[in-house]
């Protein structure tokens, strides 16, 4: 007789547990990165929070908010799924473009806990 454990069932994720960068898998040329943020984020507050951050809001492209950097980077949020697009300008050398997107990245991350302390 074989005896098995009982099945056991996922734990819930915590909120921010898949929040990490990874390299759009169409983006050949390392131009195109991106995140995950929880679909229950304040975005609004986000969208603040990176204007504060000094990144220039563009027009809206249906439900996909764009922001500018001064460097041509851009970070793109489409709230509805949750995905974050940072898109690298493409001057920026093929090797330093990882760098560029964790620079990014590291601004959504720190707008993010702006936006999160504020409300």
């Amino acid at each position: 007789m074989v005896i098995s454990a009982p099945p056991t069932l996922p734990r819930p994720a915590p909120p921010f547990a898949g929040l990490a960068l990874r390299r759009e898998i169409s983006c050949i040329r390392a131009l195109a990165w991106r995140t995950d943020l929880p679909i229950a984020t304040d975005w609004v507050a986000l969208g603040h929070a990176l204007e504060g951050a000094g990144l220039v809001r563009r027009a809206p492209l249906g439900g996909l908010e764009r922001f500018l950097a001064a460097t041509g980077d851009e970070v793109a949020i489409l709230p509805a799924s949750g995905r974050v697009q940072l898109r690298v300008h493409y001057t920026v050398p093929e090797h330093e473009r990882r760098f560029a997107a964790e620079r990014l990245f590291r601004l959504v991350i720190d707008a993010l806990f702006h936006a999160l302390r504020r409300s």
